[in-house]
């Protein structure tokens, strides 16, 4: 026998295995997370650098509507955004009447740079999209921050904060501005503060997010995973930072017509020990977006839901 090829072989399928469990283990975190269904962690999360991405706000008048400050583009926004959820419509899902938000959103998902020790590795890249796709699955929200397509339903488990209106506050901003484009809408575009963690409807990225919420009881249940030293919250940094909404509104009605929200997070995890490697580092972006009206073909293919 030859044990030195052995050797070689066990060791190369250790070495897929770590890479295995890595990789599931940031799309687990990706999949499970951005749901933000857990709301035990508190709601003043602290602050990362925030460095503006958007040109910035000149004060004018832009479809017939005058802003004098930033305040005034963000006031607007929660005033629209407000009214825009207060409309509904009739749809079937899955052949039963229904009734939800008339301005519905898909959603997607995508995981890019994957860095472990701070390399990239072909084997993980080329997993990535499709254990993603087997994994994730997009469904339809109302406006976000949103938690259902159901009015009825878009809150918080615990009823601390409902989605049918804005949470967002003009302390959560770090730039906006207006385009006027000409037609009798205009176009507003948003940055919020960045955040180390987020909780949604509590923050500044989970009052305009839908956000990823509490990551220490998704790790704890991973059990091929453990730390050289420190804890969870040691070693699991979860960072917002330069996602925007632009979001197009009818003056004329005050209701937003077209969105797209794009979220960017980025996670690193230190001193991790997996399987049979000990103390290592992994590292990986998150690109989540939403975007609103969702198509017919969208609606019907994610949740057999049909415009009514």
């Amino acid at each position: 026998m030859n044990y030195k090829a052995k050797s070689k072989l066990d060791t190369v399928n250790k070495i897929l295995a770590v890479i295995l469990v890595l990789t599931f283990i940031a799309l687990i975190l990706v999949v499970t997370l951005y749901k933000g269904n857990s709301e035990t962690q508190p709601a003043d999360s602290p602050a990362s650098s925030t460095a503006t991405t958007i040109e910035p706000f000149v004060a004018n008048t832009y479809g017939g509507i005058e802003f004098t400050s930033e305040e005034d583009v963000i006031n607007y926004y929660i005033e629209c955004f407000n009214y825009t959820k207060t409309l509904t419509a009739p749809y079937t899902e899955k052949g039963e009447p229904v009734t939800y938000y008339k301005m519905l959103a898909d959603e997607s998902l995508t995981v890019n740079n994957v860095l472990i020790e701070g390399k990239s590795n072909g084997l993980i890249d080329d997993l990535i999209p499709t254990l993603l796709k087997q994994l994730f699955s997009g469904s339809v929200y109302g406006l976000p921050p949103s938690r259902n397509r159901n009015p009825e339903l878009d809150k918080l488990d615990d009823g601390s904060v409902d989605f049918r209106t804005s949470p967002l506050m003009a302390d959560d901003v770090a730039a906006c501005n207006v385009a006027d484009n000409g037609d009798g809408t205009i176009t507003i575009t948003i940055q919020p503060k960045g955040t180390i963690l987020s909780m949604p409807g509590k923050d500044s990225q989970g009052r305009f997010f839908n956000t990823l919420g509490d990551i220490s009881a998704t790790v704890e249940s991973i059990e091929q995973l453990s730390f050289s030293q420190g804890t969870i919250q040691d070693n699991f940094v979860v960072n917002y930072d330069g996602g925007t909404g632009v979001v197009k509104i009818d003056t004329k009605t005050n209701e937003i017509i077209e969105a797209d929200y794009t979220m960017l997070v980025h996670i690193d995890v230190q001193h991790a020990n997996i399987l049979v490697i000990k103390d290592k580092s992994a590292s990986l972006d998150i690109i989540y977006k939403i975007h609103a009206p969702a198509s017919d073909e969208y609606i019907l293919e994610s949740r057999e839901i049909v415009r009514a």
